[in-house]
């Protein structure tokens, strides 16, 4: 069976890849999305509204698949390439288990792992991302959005089947985060990696990537409060979106129902 990846079309970046953060969601990756477009980078993010979400999505998913689960041959550079596009910053899931793959492929390539303590990640994820992927409501959509949801929450799930093997207890992901800081921290080339700690502001990050410290406070976004809240939106927006969708299927199908009852009658 045919990979994804290799229906799309040979891509040739304008940029290489220079920077991939493998710090896991919730550890302050959205606000660092922020700092590195004000730096001028064009970064790729969960939160980065994408122009075809099914295509990434997806393409991500299958990547996780082959990469860790055997589905097929691993995603190489001109693989890479492709799915990421113009984009030459990588951050969050699922990104960042990759890193050992762009670490060796994209050699040039700087990283950061973004980290928090055990504890204030488990208790951040689990009052956002893990909700989200319970919830009832959204688990039964899934199956009828191919365009974004499905997509989404199928790679989100594939993500921590690779980080805990979706075992959401506290042992098991707290200690899966710390086996994952350790192997980035004990596998990335020194004088390439940072650390980058909640809270570390800008002087760190611009030191480590040699650019001039912005006259500007950094970016603080993506709190739990602000998560959910964001969720809320585009959720009710997707709710809307597929009511719109059903009546503009249902309705003509029922007038031409009962026009042919009547035509009966």
């Amino acid at each position: 069976m045919g990979r994804l990846i290799d229906k799309s079309p040979p891509y040739q970046p304008e940029t290489p890849l220079r920077l991939v953060v493998v710090g896991l969601s919730r550890t302050g990756t959205a606000s660092l999305y922020l700092a590195l477009q004000e730096l001028g980078y064009t970064p790729w993010h969960m939160c980065e509204p994408v122009d075809d979400p099914s295509r990434m999505y997806n393409q991500w998913t299958e990547a996780m698949k082959c990469r860790f689960f055997g589905g097929s041959r691993p995603y190489d550079r001109k693989d890479f390439d492709k799915l990421r596009g113009r984009y030459d910053a990588l951050l969050d899931i699922p990104a960042c288990l990759f890193w050992d793959d762009f670490h060796k492929l994209y050699p040039e390539a700087k990283i950061i792992l973004t980290t928090r303590s055990g504890e204030s990640w488990f208790k951040s994820v689990h009052s956002t991302i893990i909700p989200w992927l319970e919830k009832p409501l959204l688990k039964f959509l899934q199956h009828f959005d191919s365009k974004r949801l499905g997509p989404e929450m199928c790679m989100v799930r594939t993500a921590y089947k690779v980080i805990c093997d979706n075992d959401y207890n506290s042992s098991k992901m707290i200690d899966s985060y710390r086996q994952h800081n350790e192997r980035v921290r004990n596998g990335v080339n020194p004088e390439q990696f940072l650390e980058l700690q909640l809270g570390d502001g800008w002087e760190p990050l611009c030191t480590f990537l040699g650019v001039p410290v912005p006259d500007k406070p950094y970016p603080r976004v993506n709190n739990t409060n602000e998560f959910n809240q964001g969720a809320e939106e585009a959720d009710a927006a997707m709710l809307t979106g597929m009511f719109k969708l059903w009546l503009a299927v249902l309705v003509p199908v029922s007038v031409a129902g009962l026009w042919f009852y009547f035509q009966k009658v």
